[in-house]
């Protein structure tokens, strides 16, 4: 589960900005919406939500955590000449000069863990680790960039034995994270900091990550369907079917050349697609097939979001535009479910207004992002505000641009 995240000098955001999932221990409301940690005193939010006009960053701090996800799991895959994929603030020439800084703070197996590098997209400068094992803080390992261009690394008592991690830090090139060479040497230590950011810290569902688990797992399907029932949609019942897609271009193209057949095999064989049937009922009861392109996009977006609702294990979920293509009745719906079904965490963008009520919603839920005149994105929180709950109404507020964050018409 995160705690918070911190993003600097990364597209639009050229200030050091902090998205913290720290619940307010003052507020009393909608207990379900709360994560209870290990960590005496820490509550956790389950939801975090950001609101903000068109172009205003909100997509870029999801794209900054998602960056630091990538750079983790494929940054051992770089080549010497490769770049790292990160983008400064541009709009400023000492910025769009400087290096970008992420930090997260994480509970991974019940332990606090605190994780940060600052790089360009020519070298990493730094990159640390440390954990709380116990109630105080313990260094993993740091990683500097010295005057000289050398790295300095120093590992903490845990991280051993010390000669096979001085011999990784060797082998670490300046453009791949010394976690993720670690992993790639079959570290054991650092393998359940790696897995938390592959599979546990996780984009938006797809509708192949739906099909895949209805297609192989029956009590998902099951779930599945109860879930899709609750949400007003009449499909009674749903297939899939799984192929090769190597096989499927082949046999749509008879005429295809063998050595266009072979490519094909070695390039796409591995892959496989998902064909999605529904069924709805006739007025005398039988079940009628329809292709899944003849359902609706609001369908389409329902089915690729139910894993996150229907997801056993918890994990964390970043979403862009939760609302779009959905009823805002079924978006509160939808997060009414996953606050009280669920055990995990999700930070999501979204223009849905009827959401900023404290019906629905905590203080410290709902965050804003906009720009200054230098186009440069600042996150804060309605916190910031406090807004009575009994008194105001915070949507009105909102459009009314009280808290700002709307966007300016000319």
């Amino acid at each position: 589960m995160i705690i918070d995240f911190t993003v600097q000098n990364f597209l639009s955001f050229r200030e050091e900005q902090t998205l913290s999932f720290v619940a307010d221990n003052k507020n009393l409301a909608h207990s379900s919406h709360l994560l209870e940690t290990p960590i005496t005193g820490l509550k956790l939010l389950k939801v975090a939500v950001i609101y903000g006009p068109n172009a205003s960053g909100k997509s870029n701090f999801l794209s900054a955590l998602h960056r630091l996800k990538q750079l983790v799991v494929t940054s051992v895959s770089n080549a010497p000449n490769d770049e790292l994929d990160v983008m400064p603030f541009r709009l400023d020439k000492e910025s769009s000069a400087s290096p970008t800084s992420f930090e997260i703070n994480f509970l991974c197996n019940g332990i606090r863990y605190n994780y940060s590098t600052l790089l360009d997209s020519q070298k990493i400068y730094s990159e640390y680790l440390s954990y709380y094992p116990k109630k105080y803080k313990k260094n993993i390992f740091t990683r500097e960039l010295s005057d000289s261009d050398e790295y300095i690394y120093s590992f903490g008592d845990d991280l051993k034995p010390k000669r096979i991690y001085d011999d990784i830090a060797l082998k670490t090139s300046d453009k791949v994270l010394f976690l993720s060479k670690a992993i790639q040497d079959n570290s054991k230590f650092l393998k359940p900091v790696y897995d938390w950011f592959d599979k546990f810290l996780l984009e938006q569902s797809s509708l192949e990550d739906a099909a895949k688990q209805i297609n192989t797992d029956n009590a998902f399907k099951q779930n599945f369907l109860e879930f899709i029932r609750k949400q007003d949609i009449d499909i009674i019942n749903v297939d899939v079917d799984s192929s090769s897609l190597a096989e499927k271009i082949i046999k749509s193209d008879k005429d295809m050349p063998p050595e266009m057949r072979e490519k094909i095999l070695k390039n796409f064989n591995d892959k496989v697609v998902y064909d999605i049937q529904t069924f709805h009922k006739d007025s005398d009861g039988d079940l009628i097939p329809f292709e899944f392109g003849l359902e609706s996009h609001g369908t389409h977006k329902l089915f690729a979001l139910s894993p996150l609702v229907l997801e056993q294990t918890p994990k964390t979920f970043y979403v862009d535009e939760l609302s779009s293509a959905l009823h805002p009745l079924l978006v509160r719906n939808f997060l009414k479910t996953f606050h009280e079904t669920t055990d995990s965490q999700m930070v999501c963008v979204t223009h849905d207004t009827h959401l900023i009520d404290p019906e629905f919603l905590r203080k410290d839920q709902i965050y804003f992002v906009e720009k200054d005149q230098e186009q440069s994105s600042s996150l804060y929180s309605l916190l910031e505000f406090n807004p009575r709950n009994d008194r105001e109404n915070w949507e009105l507020r909102y459009l009314s641009g009280r808290y700002g964050a709307t966007p300016y018409l000319k």
